[in-house]
């Protein structure tokens, strides 16, 4: 990642003590607060959300209609009860 690929990011009113959390997590690791605060954003960035994951699934090319699905369904229902 060069200086060219990068944004500022200024995060205001963090908790003190959340600051302290972050920045004693950083000190084990070895790092700066800024170098873990950047390899966090990374890690989160590289996850889905769960709209971007049902956003991927759908539409997808099934072979039953949606009234079989919802007859199946209620048929799964009655048997469990």
């Amino acid at each position: 990642m060069s200086e060219r690929d990068t944004k500022p990011v200024h995060v205001r009113d963090v908790p003190a003590d959340v600051v302290d959390t972050l920045q004693a997590r950083a000190s084990a690791e070895g790092m700066s607060l800024t170098a873990y605060l950047r390899n966090m954003f990374v890690e989160v960035a590289s996850r889905p959300t769960m709209s971007e994951v049902y956003q991927r699934s759908w539409p997808r090319p099934w072979d039953v209609d949606g009234e079989s699905l919802q007859r199946a369904v209620r048929e799964a229902r009655a048997d469990d009860e």
